[in-house]
């Protein structure tokens, strides 16, 4: 079994809020459409057995050449959502140095895990997207779209890496971090991370 986990392709600049959901939604832009169109070619001999899909449409419109091309459709899970940044969404760096100090030094330091003002806590996020892993089937192989910070979060997961540390890994636009599940010691493994198709 293997989870093919994809950060969304790039996204067109703007503000496109107001869905319901907590962060710009934006859709992937035209370089973005190019390189998802790329993906189709990676996964065409992967047996591919379920997609999920975060409730954003960058996610969605990232994977769905794979999944039209495979007859599947996206599920939408939320808890593939990116981190929840709680009141800084909008906010400069300056602005939220100024009005949320403690919050900053902790996000600068990286020494113990912190909480976005009215957000989640990295541990959170990782109890979230380990949730995930836990209701697939060990003998299947599926796709997640995610998010760059949630991605990285899952990472250090995984390697029982302190979630606050999620600034020690990358997760390009549009590519690809496989994960496996070890049958032997009952554990996942990464033998792959942040493929990025050419």
């Amino acid at each position: 079994m293997s989870i093919f986990v994809i950060r969304h392709a790039d996204k067109k600049p703007g503000e496109f809020y107001g869905k319901g959901l907590k962060l710009n939604d934006q859709p992937i832009s035209e370089k973005g459409q190019r390189k998802a169109q790329k993906l189709v070619g990676y996964f065409d001999k992967v047996d591919i057995d379920a997609i999920y899909i975060s409730e954003y449409i960058r996610t969605k419109q990232t994977i769905m050449p794979v999944a039209s091309r495979k007859g599947i459709i996206p599920i939408i899970d939320p808890r593939l959502n990116e981190i929840d940044i709680g009141d800084i969404e909008k906010m400069t760096d300056e602005q939220v140095q100024q009005k949320y100090p403690d919050f900053w030094n902790a996000y600068i330091e990286r020494n113990h895990d912190f909480g976005f003002p009215n957000g989640e806590t990295g541990e959170e996020a990782s109890k979230r997207i380990m949730s995930v892993f836990a209701t697939l089937d060990h003998f299947k192989n599926y796709i997640l779209v995610a998010h760059d910070g949630i991605i990285r979060t899952l990472i250090c997961s995984v390697l029982s890496i302190p979630p606050y540390k999620r600034h020690l890994f990358k997760a390009d636009v549009c590519s690809i971090t496989i994960f496996e599940y070890l049958d032997d010691f009952h554990c996942w493994s990464i033998p792959k991370i942040n493929i990025e198709l050419s």
